[in-house]
């Protein structure tokens, strides 16, 4: 029992002592690539995801219009409807009635156009908040790609700061400056690009 404990740490050191220093450039490369594809993942999706909601605003805005544009012409071609038949019954009536029946004509219609007016004021109104929500929206996603990018370069920036620190790790005593620059040079990611 006395030689176990000895043994898992003789094991324990070869590892370590075979990894070479490529292996773990190429590790770090390889969390730093890794690093990469989510932000580019997360800022492709960030972008889909505000596509789909300005075209979704932009269908259901467009539905919006239409149905208060349809209504508001109904109600015209009501109004105007009416007031037809307003003034055949007034011509019916005689001369008499004629005045009094074009009179109410005039009221209802003034009233059906001023209710298709307002119809289509607040469906104008509501057109407005729909695109002022839109562009709220649109410039939210910006701001969130925008500390998406931010939150990657602050990983870069920290996978780099790892990478120097295991340079200056990896560094033995009495080996040259010139030896450390190709793992320097391998962990460079802006360089690269």
């Amino acid at each position: 029992m006395g030689d176990r404990p000895e043994e898992p740490r003789a094991l324990a050191k070869e590892p370590r002592e075979s990894e070479s220093r490529p292996d773990i450039g190429d590790k770090v490369n390889a969390i730093i690539a890794a690093a990469e594809v989510a932000a580019d993942e997360i800022r492709q999706n960030a972008r889909r995801e505000a596509s789909e909601v300005i075209h979704k605003a932009e269908q259901k805005a467009a539905e919006r219009i239409e149905t208060l544009t349809r209504e508001a012409a109904e109600g015209r071609a009501e109004a105007d409807q009416y007031a037809r038949d307003m003034r055949e019954a007034a011509d019916s009536y005689g001369t008499q009635h004629r005045r009094s029946a074009e009179e109410e004509a005039r009221r209802v219609l003034s009233d059906a156009e001023e209710t298709a007016r307002e119809r289509r004021e607040t469906a104008e109104r509501k057109a407005e908040q729909i695109e002022r929500d839109i562009g709220e929206r649109h410039a939210t996603l910006k701001r969130e790609a925008r500390m998406l990018e931010e939150r990657r370069q602050r990983v870069l920036d920290s996978l780099r700061d790892l990478a120097a620190q295991l340079q200056d790790a990896l560094v033995e005593p009495g080996e040259s400056a010139a030896q450390d620059q190709p793992l320097v040079d391998a962990l460079d990611v802006q360089r690269r690009r």
